[in-house]
């Protein structure tokens, strides 16, 4: 079935204005038994037969910027290519949204491109990591399968940074920033946390001179969580976070670092140090373990503060779960910072 076929025109004259509410409208009418919608703070996704289509909003976040068409163009550009480092089979490419002389619009056709999609495989959500867990269906031969695909991925990837300096005075200006978000949240457990992992670099500049120089620092996924790992054979890893570099730049220890603080929120912690412990020996990598248990420490203080930013905007719609949610990391991240020797 073509896509002219799967995507019939809308009625003539319905998007004129092409605005999104227009664009939304007339991929939902077109929606088959089975198909949904989903919004999200960025974007729709419309699960349509065997594809996923990424439609961004026209908005503005501090980092991103969505608000012309050639931003959204060169976003979904950008969110293809750097998702096919590790989910090739399933990132297709980007496709224009065009309205036709007539009004119509259409996908892929002929007209004025009034907006640009990200075109995917559907996948199966049940093979996804964090519902293979919730049903007990994880097997071991999955998790090496894991490892080995996040292995050869830190493999290919050059190193982002090779001066320990820098990567001691970038990790200090993170854990400052988060710091001045959480101080708002709790300022006791705030400023407890940034002086305890403050103390920790100050304690190992010796490490982070090892992991520099040893090109662990790479362009990395950047949102590695379990509900991202699709338990595929091959397994893939999607929706990476592709709007922001300085943000995909990571120690692969503290990425998998992130993984098994997600796993373990979902009540799977052995999971996601299983996996990591397997990836690190395939990379022939000794990360001290006190130096993953301050990454730990330091991705929790990261992710409560976006959730403390979360809470804070104005369309988010559950600010008490936000808040919730932040104070939750920010206690885990003082806990295992509370551990890890300094």
């Amino acid at each position: 079935m073509s896509d002219q076929d799967r995507w019939p025109r809308a009625p003539a004259g319905a998007a004129r204005d092409c605005r999104l509410a227009d664009k939304v409208a007339w991929m939902q009418r077109n929606l088959g038994a089975g198909d949904e919608a989903i919004e999200t703070h960025f974007a729709w996704v419309f699960l349509a037969g065997d594809r996923a289509w990424k439609l961004r909003k026209p908005v503005q976040r501090d980092p991103m910027d969505y608000r012309t068409l050639d931003a959204r163009r060169r976003g979904a550009d950008a969110e293809v290519r750097l998702n096919r480092r590790l989910a090739p089979g399933i990132y297709l490419g980007i496709r224009p949204l065009t309205c036709e002389a007539n009004g119509d619009l259409s996908i892929g056709g002929a007209g004025d491109v009034v907006d640009w999609l990200v075109e995917m495989r559907r996948l199966d959500h049940g093979r996804m990591l964090d519902e293979m867990l919730a049903r007990g269906r994880v097997t071991t031969q999955d998790l090496h399968r894991v490892a080995a695909l996040l292995a050869e991925f830190y493999t290919r990837e050059a190193a982002a940074i090779t001066d320990g300096a820098a990567l001691d005075v970038r990790l200090r200006a993170q854990v400052a920033a988060n710091h001045r978000v959480l101080f708002a949240l709790d300022a006791a457990s705030a400023s407890a946390l940034r002086d305890a992992q403050l103390a920790f670099l100050g304690a190992h500049r010796d490490w982070l001179d090892a992991r520099a120089t040893r090109g662990c620092i790479v362009e990395a996924h950047g949102d590695l969580r379990p509900g991202h790992i699709l338990l595929d054979d091959p397994p893939a890893v999607i929706d990476c976070l592709e709007f922001d570099r300085n943000l995909r730049i990571l120690d692969r220890a503290e990425e998998l670092e992130f993984l098994a603080l997600e796993c373990t929120r979902i009540g799977h912690g052995a999971t996601g140090e299983q996996i990591a412990r397997a990836c690190l020996a395939r990379l022939g990598d000794p990360a001290p373990r006190p130096l993953q248990q301050f990454y730990r420490s330091h991705r929790a203080a990261t992710r409560a503060k976006l959730y403390t930013w979360r809470a804070s905007e104005p369309d988010n719609g559950r600010p008490a779960q936000w808040l919730a949610t932040a104070h939750d990391y920010l206690g885990l991240a003082l806990e295992v910072a509370s551990r890890a020797p300094a």
